[in-house]
């Protein structure tokens, strides 16, 4: 009797800190919903700005300007502007000096709206990683809380073994409480390491990565001019591959470990799914690796910011 008695306090114990953890939680509890880091406004795109593709027909027209320059003209929609500011830089006649002004003004308000455009959408980028790592946050809590309670069930669960094993004479139910306390024991100590815990339901139909991951010709959430610039392989440091494609790289072998299941794919670049923790923080590192690396691109309206002054 004294030993069915210790094994119920056992089991009853294990119960109390050792609850279900593994329910999934909706965003929508959250009132995580919606896309509320997208754009309140579409983007609307000027047809004479839209970067034309011909990269190398575009440099051969062009060998009297630097090629990275060239490239980021014709992504800002600046190049003609600035072939006619080079035309008439010796232009001493009252019309030229006119014209530089009117030229010169609008070549830095096509500048101004690429560097907006890239402000814009680090600011989403931003927003997103925001909200990955709240969320992971979120559960981390709840799974620090499960794991403190397992430790207290496994730390109680030792103690009421130690004590069973004193109060119990004869050696059967002695051992048999023993066993089963120390099985417990550890049960709940292995619980603490292989510690799933909470998973959170999380909706991203706007997904911001799932562009920089497929590489489509044309993106549905970036604009022309960011697009152009990130698949555009002369912009990166090498001028063998494009900053889209070196920041998938980067995913592949440092936030993905180089093993991409196709459930993986539908988490972090379809339309989401049920998330870990883990998969949160991870979420979190490649939204926030792509977010400075299209940062770096206003380095590159600096430079030619930099050479139209040397033809002023």
């Amino acid at each position: 009797m004294k030993t069915r008695c210790f094994l119920l306090l056992f089991a009853s114990t294990a119960l109390l800190f050792a609850c279900k953890t593994t329910r999934v939680i909706n965003s929508t509890d959250l009132t995580i919903t919606g896309n509320y880091c997208a754009p309140a406004a579409a983007f609307t795109n000027n047809q004479d700005t839209i970067p034309l593709k011909n990269t190398d027909s575009l440099i051969k027209a062009n060998p009297d300007l630097p090629v990275h320059e060239v490239l980021m003209a014709n992504a800002t929609g600046t190049l003609f502007l600035i072939r006619r500011m080079k035309e008439i830089s010796g232009d001493t006649t009252l019309e030229g000096m006119m014209r530089r002004p009117e030229l010169r003004s609008k070549i830095q308000h096509r500048l101004l709206l690429a560097t907006m455009e890239i402000a814009g959408i680090a600011a989403e980028l931003d927003c997103e990683g925001e909200k990955a790592d709240q969320l992971a946050k979120y559960l981390d809590n709840f799974n620090s809380k499960r794991n403190t309670r397992l430790t207290v069930a496994s730390i109680i669960t030792g103690a009421l073994t130690t004590i069973a094993t004193v109060a119990i004479k004869e050696d059967g139910p002695q051992n048999a409480v023993a066993i089963g306390g120390g099985l417990l024991s550890a049960g709940l100590g292995a619980l603490t390491i292989n510690a799933a815990g909470k998973k959170i339901r999380f909706a991203h139909f706007r997904n911001v990565l799932s562009d920089i991951w497929y590489l489509p010709d044309t993106s549905a959430i970036y604009p022309p001019f960011t697009w152009y610039v990130l698949n555009e392989k002369h912009f990166s440091n090498s001028g063998q591959i494009s900053l889209a494609a070196n920041v998938k790289k980067r995913w592949e072998r440092f936030d993905l470990e180089g093993s991409v299941s196709t459930s993986d794919k539908q988490l972090f670049f379809g339309d989401g799914g049920v998330y870990k923790a883990d998969d949160l923080h991870t979420r979190a590192a490649m939204v926030n690796e792509l977010q400075s690396t299209i940062r770096s691109v206003n380095q590159d309206l600096q430079r030619l910011l930099h050479y139209l002054v040397s033809i002023e």
